[in-house]
């Protein structure tokens, strides 16, 4: 009898164990509204100027318990860039950099999330733009998390990383506007319903 106790018992946490291993991420859905993706490039390679990007849609997933991510996706519609000035974003939209006419999206998908530390993590995903994909990494964090007036968990993360703007084909003006692109993101999640 107190063999088969025992053995229930074992059962029932393995049982328990295979239920939480098997549990699905929860999807966060990031609030554009207060959310920013923010540029900064160098103009002759001296002075820097920043500029926004707005991000159309984004989510995250989390194991329950966890607030560091298991997976990331966004896209960002480039044909929207504001740098608060109209001629430098026409140019900006042309063919000379971004190409909206023919490629406004930009997508981000992570690949592998490295790290266990709520204040220093690494997002490694493939970034796309300008129609050409390369990975990158991007150091984050999480800023803060809790409830919002109306009872909703929420969380908000911060990422940057600096990038080679090169690399994906926009190689125009390398005398007026630096390479080198420095991106930072702060991103505000909604749990789920």
């Amino acid at each position: 009898m107190k063999t088969t106790l025992s053995l229930t018992c074992a059962l029932q946490k393995l049982s328990g164990a295979s239920t939480a291993l098997g549990a699905q991420p929860e999807t966060w859905t990031v609030d554009p509204v207060h959310s920013t993706a923010q540029f900064t490039a160098r103009h002759f390679g001296i002075v820097p100027v920043i500029g926004t990007i707005p991000i159309e849609q984004a989510s995250v997933r989390l194991n329950a318990g966890s607030q560091i991510p298991v997976a990331v996706s966004a896209m960002l519609d480039a044909s929207k860039l504001d740098t608060h000035n109209d001629r430098r974003d026409g140019d900006l939209r042309s063919a000379h950099f971004f190409n909206v006419a023919s490629t406004p999206e930009i997508r981000f998908v992570s690949t592998k999330i490295e790290g266990t530390d709520p204040k220093h993590f690494t997002i490694v995903g493939d970034l796309t733009m300008h129609g050409e994909t390369h990975p990158v990494a991007l150091n984050a964090q999480v800023i803060a998390s809790g409830k919002s007036p109306r009872g909703r968990s929420i969380i908000a993360y911060g990422a940057s990383v600096t990038i080679d703007r090169t690399q994906w084909g926009m190689t125009y003006g390398p005398l007026i506007v630096g390479n080198s692109v420095d991106i930072s993101l702060n991103i505000e999640a909604d749990g789920p319903a």
